[in-house]
C-alpha cells in the first residue's frame, strides 16, 4: 500500500482529508502546515519512507518547487467556487478569478447567476502567475478568487485574495491520485533511498545544493566536518552552513569545477566544488571535501537582535476607510509617504499603527529597501544600545545600517529607555543622515508610533524634548473603532475571507442582526480585538453563515467590560489643548527648517501646498527635481504652484 503524506494548509482540511481516508480505507499521514511552514514539514517528512505528498493551493506549488516527492494538488471543484464566490456578493470593488482553464469553466455562469461582473485571468503555467496579479491590478482588480495565488504572493501589487476552499469531493479525489500514483513511483523510491545511503556512508564530506543553493544532500563526514546535524543544514542555503559552499561565482563565470585548500576547524581542507547539469542545464553543484586530519568542532555563533526586517505586506487599498475621518487620514498617509519626513503616527492599541506605517512603506520612494521594526517596549539600556548601535568585527551591524535605503519603524516610541533616545537624537542630527534617496547609502526614513501624544510624556519627563521634535514631522492620528463603526461590516467580511483561508472552512458571511450587535459593542481594544471577537464566531459557526442565536453569548460578553476610557493628554483640558495647538503653530515657523510638517488644523490643499514648497526649496526651486521626490510630473506640479 503506498505510504501518503498529506500537508493540510489548514485543520480545516485536516478534518476533511481524516474523512475521505476513512471511506477509501487508505491510512495517511496528515500534518497541518501553511506555506513555508508545511515546506518545513514536508522536508523533514521525505525521509520517512513516503511514496507521495498531497496538498491544496499555494502550499500544494511551494512543495510541487522545493520536494524531491511526486506531489498531488487538491483540485477545487464548480461547488467550491460558487460558496467561495458568495461571500463576495455586494463588495463594492471589481472581482478577478484566476486560475488554469479548468479553474475558470463554469465561473462566468456562476457570475451570472450570483449577478456579480466577473473578470477572468487564465493561468497555465507556474511563470504565468504573478504577471496575472499584476495585469489584474493594472486592470482596478480589488479582490481574486484563485486557488494558486497566496495573500503574501498579490501583497505587493494591493491586491485581495479569496482562497477557493475546497470540499469532500475535491479531497476524495486527490487521495485516490495519490494512492494510484504512490504504488507506481515505490520501487523507483527505494533506489533512491540505496543510493543515499551509499552517500552517506562515503569517506570524503560530501554537501550538495539544488538550482537555488539550498542544501539537498549532507553526508555523515560533513555533518561532522561542518558540525551541523543534517536536519539543520537541509532546511538552510549553503552559504549560512559556510561561506565556501557559495556556488554563485561558479555559475557566473560557468566554471565547471573549482579545486581549493580552506581552513576549517583549524585544518587544511581540499574543496572540490562541481556543478551538476542535467539535460544542458545546471540542476545544482556539489562540494566534495578531502580532510587532512582530525577535526574539532566549530563555535556555533548566532547573533540575538532586537530588531528585524519583517515583510511589509500591507497596501493602501487593503485599508479600510469608509469615514470621513478615516479617508482623510489615508490621503494625508498617501501625501506624507511621498518625503522624507519623519511621520508619528498616534493611536490606542489595536487601532492599525503598524499596517498604516507599512501602507506608508509600500507607497514611497522607499519601498524597495526593508521594513525593519524595533519594538521600543522589548529593550532596555546597556547590552540593547550594544546591538542598536554597536559595530561587529567592523561591519556596520546597527539598526540604521538594517534599514538603510528602507523604513524604520519605531513602535511605542515613548517607551524607549531615555539613555537610547540620547543616542537617537545624535544619529539623526548627523549630516550625513540626511542624504538623497537615490543614493546607495541613503540613510532609512522614520516612522514612530505611540498610543497618546508624546508631548505629555515629554512634560512628564520621560520623553526626550529635542527627539520630540525630530520625530515630529508629519503626524497622523487613527480613531478608535468606537469612532468608526460604520467601516465595521467591512472589516467582518475580511476576517472572515483570512479565516477561511487559514482554516479552511467556507463561510460566507454574517447575518444582518449580528452584524448591527457588533457594532453596538464599544471595542476598547479596537480591530484587534474586533478580529478576535469574528474568528470566534466562525469557529462557533455550523452552517454557512454567522447566525444570530450562535453568536449571541459570545457577543454578550463585550457588553459586560467596562466602556473604554478616551486616550487624552493626562494633565490638558479642551482649553490647554487648544492653547497647545496655537502654541505649535507659533513654534513652527521657527522649527520647520529642521524638522517636518505640522498637520494640526490644516486642510489637506494646506499641507500639499506646503510640502510642495518645502521640496522646492529644498531643490533651489528646480521642478524637475522636486517633481521626481514628490512622485508627481512637472506639469502636476507647475499647475498645483499656481493654484
Amino acid at each position: 500500500m503506498a505510504r501518503i503524506l498529506v500537508i493540510a494548509p489548514s485543520s480545516g482540511l485536516k478534518e476533511l482529508f481524516i474523512e475521505a481516508s476513512l471511506k477509501l480505507q487508505q491510512e495517511i499521514t496528515i500534518e497541518v502546515g501553511k506555506g513555508e511552514e508545511g515546506l518545513t514539514i514536508a522536508r523533514k517528512q521525505e525521509k520517512n519512507g513516503y511514496d507521495v505528498i498531497v496538498s491544496h493551493g499555494t502550499t500544494a506549488h511551494l512543495l510541487y518547487q522545493h520536494c524531491r516527492l511526486p506531489v498531488v494538488e487538491v483540485q477545487t471543484s464548480g461547488y467550491d467556487m460558487i460558496r467561495t464566490l458568495m461571500l463576495l456578493q455586494g463588495f463594492p470593488g471589481k472581482v478577478g478569478i484566476l486560475g488554469s482553464n479548468r479553474t475558470l469553466q463554469g465561473a462566468e455562469t456562476i457570475g451570472t447567476l450570483l449577478t456579480m461582473p466577473l473578470n477572468f485571468f487564465p493561468v497555465e503555467q507556474e511563470e504565468e502567475r504573478l504577471p496575472a496579479v499584476q495585469q489584474a491590478a493594472a486592470q482596478g482588480i480589488q479582490a481574486i478568487v484563485s486557488d494558486i495565488i497566496g495573500q503574501a504572493e498579490a501583497a505587493s501589487y494591493g491586491v485581495h485574495v479569496l482562497a477557493i476552499i475546497p470540499g469532500q469531493e475535491a479531497v476524495m479525489s486527490a487521495l485516490t491520485e495519490a494512492k494510484r500514483l504512490g504504488a507506481s513511483i515505490n520501487r523507483t523510491k527505494q533506489q533512491h533511498m540505496f543510493l543515499a545511503g551509499i552517500l552517506s556512508e562515503y569517506e570524503d564530506a560530501i554537501i550538495a545544493v539544488d538550482n537555488k543553493g539550498v542544501i539537498r544532500l549532507v553526508n555523515k563526514k560533513a555533518e561532522a566536518l561542518f558540525a551541523i546535524k543534517e536536519e539543520q543544514a537541509m532546511e538552510k542555503p549553503g552559504r549560512e552552513v559556510h561561506p565556501l559552499l557559495q556556488f554563485t561565482d561558479m555559475v557566473k563565470t560557468q566554471s565547471l569545477s573549482i579545486e581549493e585548500i580552506h581552513s576549517i576547524a583549524n585544518q587544511n581542507v581540499l574543496v572540490k566544488k562541481r556543478l551538476l547539469y542535467h539535460n544542458g542545464k545546471p540542476i545544482g553543484a556539489v562540494a566534495v571535501c578531502k580532510e587532512a586530519s582530525g577535526l574539532k568542532q566549530m563555535e556555533n555563533r548566532m547573533s540575538c537582535f532586537s530588531f528585524t526586517p519583517q515583510q511589509s505586506r500591507m497596501h493602501f487599498p487593503h485599508l479600510i476607510a469608509t469615514t470621513e475621518e478615516m479617508i482623510e487620514t489615508l490621503e494625508t498617509a498617501r501625501l506624507f509617504s511621498k518625503h522624507d519626513t519623519p511621520i508619528l503616527i498616534y493611536g490606542e492599541t489595536g487601532t492599525g499603527k503598524q499596517s498604516l506605517a507599512e501602507a506608508i512603506h509600500n507607497e514611497s520612494p522607499w519601498r524597495e529597501g526593508p521594513f525593519v521594526v524595533l519594538d521600543c517596549t522589548a529593550i532596555g539600556e546597556g547590552t540593547a544600545e550594544e546591538e542598536l548601535f554597536g559595530e561587529v568585527k567592523g561591519e556596520g551591524s546597527n539598526i540604521f545600517n538594517l534599514a538603510k535605503g528602507g523604513t524604520l519603524y519605531l513602535q511605542d516610541v515613548g517607551s524607549m529607555p531615555l539613555a537610547l533616545q540620547d543616542r537617537f537624537i545624535c544619529l539623526l542630527q548627523r549630516p550625513h543622515t540626511i542624504e538623497r534617496i537615490d543614493s546607495a547609502q541613503s540613510s532609512p526614513r522614520i516612522i514612530a508610533a505611540h498610543i497618546h501624544d508624546l508631548k505629555s510624556e515629554v512634560e512628564a519627563g520621560r520623553f526626550r524634548e529635542e527627539l520630540y521634535r525630530l520625530l515630529h514631522g508629519g503626524v497622523l492620528r487613527l480613531p478608535p473603532l468606537r469612532k468608526r463603526k460604520q467601516d465595521i461590516p467591512e472589516f467582518i467580511r475580511w476576517f472572515i475571507i483570512s479565516f477561511n483561508m487559514r482554516e479552511g472552512k467556507q463561510i460566507v458571511g454574517a447575518r444582518p442582526e449580528v452584524i448591527a450587535r457588533l457594532q453596538e459593542a464599544s471595542w476598547p481594544e479596537n480591530i484587534r480585538q474586533l478580529k478576535e471577537m469574528v474568528e470566534k464566531l466562525c469557529r462557533a459557526a455550523t452552517g454557512l453563515f454567522i447566525e444570530g442565536e450562535e453568536a449571541e453569548a459570545a457577543i454578550q460578553e463585550l457588553f459586560t467590560v467596562p466602556e473604554p476610557i478616551e486616550i487624552r493628554e493626562p494633565s490638558k483640558q479642551k482649553a490647554e489643548e487648544r492653547t497647545y495647538k496655537e502654541e505649535r503653530r507659533q513654534a513652527h515657523s521657527l522649527e520647520s527648517e529642521r524638522i517636518g510638517i505640522d498637520i494640526t488644523g490644516k486642510t489637506l490643499e494646506e499641507l500639499e501646498t506646503e510640502i510642495i514648497l518645502r521640496v522646492l526649496k529644498e531643490e533651489k526651486n528646480n521642478q524637475s527635481q522636486a517633481a521626481k521626490r514628490l512622485g508627481i510630473n512637472r506639469t502636476t506640479l507647475w499647475r498645483k504652484i499656481k493654484e
